[in-house]
């Protein structure tokens, strides 16, 4: 197939994507429903929010999918064009890593008085938080050494 009409699908496919949540979004902005206070449940029909969720997750598994069958394909195509993606593919796992060690599960309190709380669910929201952490000091960091590269190498000249 030529490529033209591959990037040409490749675009509808993606645009009906886009469309088909621009949709689901907008549906679910109108949504407001009102807790009762003693069930903690919503009292009008939620079902538009859990659309544009389950239509989220369904698209994020397809393309997490796709990313890892395109990458894996790639790979055993051309393995030296890799060995940049697997480098920054360790420096992130080592930053994560770093995250997972700063990660202090409370396990007393009120936290735990909510539903579905549990150990892996904290850990799991204190991973995403921590590592959210690390990832902008060490971008804040990156771009101050730039700045000071490139300040250094302006008063070289």
């Amino acid at each position: 197939m030529d490529s033209k009409i591959t990037s040409l699908i490749i675009n509808i496919g993606v645009a009906i994507v886009a469309i088909v949540g621009i949709y689901l979004v907008i549906v679910a902005m109108g949504n407001t429903a009102e807790i009762d206070p003693e069930t903690q449940q919503a009292t009008a029909d939620t079902a538009s929010v859990s659309r544009v969720v389950t239509f989220s997750l369904w698209t994020l598994y397809i393309s997490l999918a796709a990313i890892g069958i395109f990458t894996i394909y790639a790979i055993i195509s051309n393995p030296k064009r890799f060995i940049p993606t697997a480098i920054g593919i360790g420096v992130f796992a080592v930053l994560v890593l770093v995250g997972y060690m700063l990660v202090n599960i409370e396990t007393t309190g009120d936290i735990m008085k909510l539903e579905g709380t549990t150990d892996q669910t904290l850990l799991w929201g204190g991973l995403g938080i921590k590592t959210t952490y690390v990832l902008v000091i060490v971008a804040i960091g990156l771009i101050a050494a730039q700045g000071v590269r490139n300040l250094v190498g302006y008063f070289s000249k």
